[in-house]
């Protein structure tokens, strides 16, 4: 495929169910895409289980989608990290770790461990906490304070939290009598939600004044009926006293580095946001891998750096813009350059401060930034839904659904003008089940997510698409289409073969029915001279 300027136009949360294509969104939602999804080459490519390296039935989100991306499908996971750790012996024998607990022990506080879930809480998750839990025993601390963060890819939100909660309790809980089980909130609550919320829920771990329920998986499936997600699910706690106090410890039991930062600035300052109230000072914070939006947290093991990763792909002399909501950038940024705190000065960011419109203003940036024609790479990160800013209803998300083919449309009309390939995708569909009302049907718009490759010089019946693909081959397309080659000839595009291969592939076809009757016309001629009916 030639090279040429480039826009990755990413729908962000736009999926497909399995057995169907896009049906559920009217064409009155979706006119731009309906249209060019007719006239362009376009799949469903998988965003699910061990097609993009996730456990089976996991599903890709915003991180996950990301860290696929930016690797080619080689992401570095922490759980496998840790694993290496514990089976070296490194992870019993870290200051780190043996610090959090033996300042607790000695000091009589207490260890509080705030554990991520989802539905990677597998054999390996339970049997590395094990591993944490008898580390403890051994050094003589009674009592484990485990709050409980949720969000951690989980496919079925609240649902699949209360089963993994069901296997803790089975699995750990039942062998272990010293975890005391203090607090839920949804990771929104850790990353990217309001300050308001977060100093609430900081409150509750303070005073035990809040929402206080002591059957916490009832609870849990209560606020899954209430349209909460496990993202955005508000807090509760489990006790009604100070469960946070002066001195304590605290371990972030982390799978993800970007957790905590908003939570974190309220523990360590609370007198920032709790100017009158007694507040609890000297909690020492401390997680088993970086937090990367707190890098003044110790951690135990640091991330192991891809060797491969898509900045790199990119050559230097290209010049590349990333354009998503301020918020979103860091995780961004980071996945796309492996971990790397840096990159090059070829890559430049434009963040959306504006929320409430960030659709809109998106599309607005994007159009002008075509037009400039200064960018060989624009990665446009769109979003359909999100746990804070948006209503988890289906009238929200076809709203913005709107925004972001009115976007489309902008994005194809100046990318063909301006002679750029348009790649229109979504790097995960959304994991929450949605009921739309006027079918009354409830569809799964996570398992896989659209393709589409845009082009003014290429046309649809030139493009042959083999029947797999996935969401780690978007960025094989455009690390090959700028001349990189791939490690381990990982050149099939989104599943494609390309323009060329399918001239050739057509060439052959034609060769084909040209020789074969020939070759069955000259065995006749040759059976009939040897039965003599031919002289």
């Amino acid at each position: 495929m030639n090279e040429k300027k480039t826009i990755l136009f990413l729908m962000n949360g736009f999926g497909a169910e399995t057995g169907k294509s896009f049906e559920v969104f009217n064409k009155e939602t979706v006119p731009t895409f309906e249209k060019l999804m007719g006239a362009y080459p376009f799949k469903l490519i998988a965003s699910q289980g061990e097609a993009i390296g996730l456990n089976e039935t996991e599903l890709s989100n915003f991180e996950t989608g990301y860290a696929n991306f930016g690797t080619f499908g080689h992401p570095v996971k922490l759980e496998d990290i840790l694993q290496r750790k514990i089976d070296s012996g490194d992870f019993k024998a870290s200051p780190v770790i043996n610090g959090v607990i033996d300042r607790a022990v000695q000091a009589k506080t207490r260890l509080h461990v705030y554990y991520q879930f989802g539905d990677r809480l597998n054999e390996k998750r339970l049997k590395q906490f094990i591993e944490f839990i008898e580390l403890c025993q051994a050094k003589g601390l009674e009592t484990i304070y485990m709050h409980f963060i949720l969000g951690d890819n989980s496919a079925e939100g609240l649902q699949n939290a209360t089963k993994c909660m069901t296997m803790f309790r089975n699995k750990i809980m039942r062998f272990y009598n010293n975890l005391k089980i203090t607090s839920f909130a949804g990771k929104c609550y850790f990353k990217n939600g309001t300050q308001n919320d977060i100093a609430d829920y900081y409150r509750m771990q303070v005073s035990g004044v809040g929402e206080v329920w002591i059957d916490y998986t009832g609870t849990i499936q209560k606020k899954y009926a209430a349209d909460y997600t496990d993202d955005n699910m508000n807090p509760f706690v489990t006790l009604r006293e100070n469960i946070l106090k002066a001195g304590d410890q605290i371990l972030f039991f982390n799978y993800d580095n970007y957790i905590g930062k908003q939570f974190i600035d309220v523990v360590q300052n609370p007198k920032k946001y709790f100017p009158t109230v007694n507040c609890p000072e000297n909690i020492t914070v401390t997680s088993v891998f970086p937090l990367l939006e707190v890098p003044s947290v110790q951690f135990a093991f640091q991330n192991e750096l891809p060797q491969t990763y898509f900045l790199e792909k990119i050559p230097e002399s290209k010049k590349v813009l990333i354009i998503a909501c301020k918020k979103n950038i860091p995780t961004i940024t980071s996945n796309l350059n492996g971990g790397r705190p840096s990159f090059t000065s070829n890559v430049a960011v434009w963040p959306i401060e504006d929320d409430e419109n960030r659709l809109v203003q998106t599309s607005q940036y994007l159009a002008a930034y075509i037009n400039q024609a200064t960018y060989d790479l624009i990665i446009v990160d769109y979003e359909l839904y999100d746990s804070v800013l948006d209503k988890p209803t289906t009238e929200s998300i076809l709203k913005n659904l709107k925004q972001i083919d009115d976007g489309l449309n902008i994005a194809y009309t100046r990318a063909i003008q301006k002679d750029y390939r348009l790649i229109v995708t979504s790097l995960y569909g959304m994991k929450k089940t949605v009921k739309f009302e006027a079918t009354k049907e409830l569809v799964d718009l996570s398992s896989k997510t659209p393709f589409m490759l845009i082009d003014k010089d290429i046309r649809k019946e030139e493009v042959a698409f083999s029947k797999m693909g996935t969401i780690t081959d978007i960025s094989r397309i455009i690390a090959t289409t700028f001349g990189n080659p791939m490690p381990n000839n990982l050149i099939r595009l989104g599943g494609a073969e390309l323009p060329e291969d399918s001239k050739k592939q057509g060439g052959l076809k034609k060769i084909l029915l040209i020789a074969v009757p020939v070759l069955l016309l000259l065995f006749i001629v040759y059976y009939l001279y040897m039965m003599g009916y031919i002289g």
